[in-house]
């Protein structure tokens, strides 16, 4: 038997075991929420008085970060709270913060902040790292603590499940933008 015939041989028996056999759809790609592109745009003072600069200071932590954080502003209703640290709610918006300088991570912590207010963003994670890289303790870490619980937008947080990052990530809860309509 010729080459040119067992070819066709097995063309026309790989054509009959195909015969019913319908092609995959190509759009087999993961849809993401796009990120925001609105520019940062607030004053460095705000309504109250306050310096952002104040506000989200690079002063050198002296207390103790816990190796969880948590934090809520009060009225927030406990279902609410529970699906925040069950990490239930879906994460629009993410931001890592690893190897960065505590300067860089305020700057870029500022700027996401006001990216998600403009955007309506509600359900967002942060990723700080666990500060294995650091001399003794984390440094990202504490700050992030300090920051959130400063920022008159954040409702909520709390260290992230291990499949988002355990303790070294952590959900916040946004309060809705004044845009926000739902």
């Amino acid at each position: 038997m010729s080459d040119d015939s067992t070819k066709s041989d097995e063309d026309s028996l790989f054509m009959a075991e195909m015969s019913g056999v319908t092609p995959l759809k190509t759009d087999n790609k993961i849809k993401l929420k796009k990120t925001p592109n609105k520019p940062f745009q607030q004053s460095a003072v705000d309504d109250a008085g306050f310096t952002i600069e104040g506000v989200f200071s690079t002063a050198e932590i002296s207390e103790e970060c816990p190796d969880i954080l948590n934090f809520s502003r009060s009225g927030l209703q406990h279902k609410v709270l529970k699906k925040l640290r069950q990490g239930k709610q879906p994460i629009e918006h993410r931001l890592d913060l690893h190897g960065l300088t505590v300067e860089l991570a305020r700057l870029e912590l500022i700027e996401f902040l006001a990216e998600c207010e403009a955007s309506g963003l509600r359900n967002v994670i942060i990723v700080h790292g666990k500060g294995f890289r650091s001399k003794g303790k984390p440094v990202i870490k504490p700050m992030v603590n300090r920051w959130l619980k400063t920022a008159e937008s954040v409702l909520a947080f709390h260290s992230a499940q291990p499949k988002d990052g355990g303790s070294g990530s952590v959900y916040v809860l946004l309060k809705k933008s004044v845009t926000d309509n739902t």
